[in-house]
C-alpha cells in the first residue's frame, strides 16, 4: 500500500496599510496581492479580511489585523498585526478683530466668526476658540492680542495667533 500525501501551499499575501488625514470617511487597510503557486492570483489563491482595520477617527490603531483563509490548496493565515493611522485635520478658524469701536467703557472682545473641519463640521465638534487674550476696555491699539485653537479628537491645535484689535478714543 502506498501512501501519497500533497500538503497545502503557503500563500503570499500582501496587505498595505493605511496613513491618512482624517476626512471623516471609514478607512480599510488594502489588499495589494495574493498569490500562489504556478501564478495563481486572488480568490483562486483565497481570501483575506481586513474588516479589522476599519477606523475614521484620527489615531494610531497598532493592533489592527488582517486574516486569510486559503481555498483547498493553500494554508490559511491567522492575525496578522499591522499599524494604520489617521492624522488629526487642519480646521479653518476665522477670528474677527474688533477696529476703531469707539471707546464707550465696556469691554471689547475679538469675535469667533466660524470653526469649520471637514465634511461640513462646524463649531465645537472641530473644537473651541480662546480669544480671552483679546479683552480690552480703554482706547488704544492692541497689535500683540492673541486667540488660540483647542482641536476636537480629530483636529489640531493652533497655538497663539496673533491679531490688532482697536478702541478709538
Amino acid at each position: 500500500m502506498i501512501a501519497d500525501t500533497i500538503n497545502k501551499a503557503n500563500a503570499t499575501v500582501v496587505v498595505a496599510p493605511y496613513t491618512v488625514t482624517y476626512d471623516g470617511q471609514a478607512h480599510t487597510a488594502t489588499v495589494t496581492s495574493i498569490t500562489g503557486v504556478n501564478g495563481e492570483t486572488g480568490a483562486t489563491v483565497g481570501t483575506v479580511d481586513v474588516s479589522h482595520t476599519t477606523h475614521t477617527n484620527a489615531g494610531t490603531y497598532s493592533s489592527d489585523y488582517w486574516t486569510f483563509t486559503g481555498t483547498a490548496n493553500y494554508n490559511d493565515i491567522g492575525n496578522t498585526t499591522i499599524t494604520d493611522s489617521i492624522a488629526k485635520a487642519n480646521a479653518t478658524v476665522v477670528v474677527t478683530p474688533y477696529l476703531n469701536v469707539p471707546y464707550d467703557g465696556n469691554a471689547h472682545t475679538a469675535a469667533v466668526t466660524s470653526i469649520t473641519g471637514v465634511n461640513g463640521e462646524t463649531g465645537a465638534t472641530v473644537g473651541t476658540v480662546d480669544v480671552s487674550h483679546t479683552t480690552h476696555t480703554n482706547a488704544g491699539t492692541y497689535s500683540a492680542d492673541t486667540w488660540t485653537f483647542t482641536g476636537a479628537a480629530n483636529y489640531n491645535d493652533i497655538g497663539n495667533t496673533t491679531i490688532t484689535d482697536s478702541i478709538a478714543k
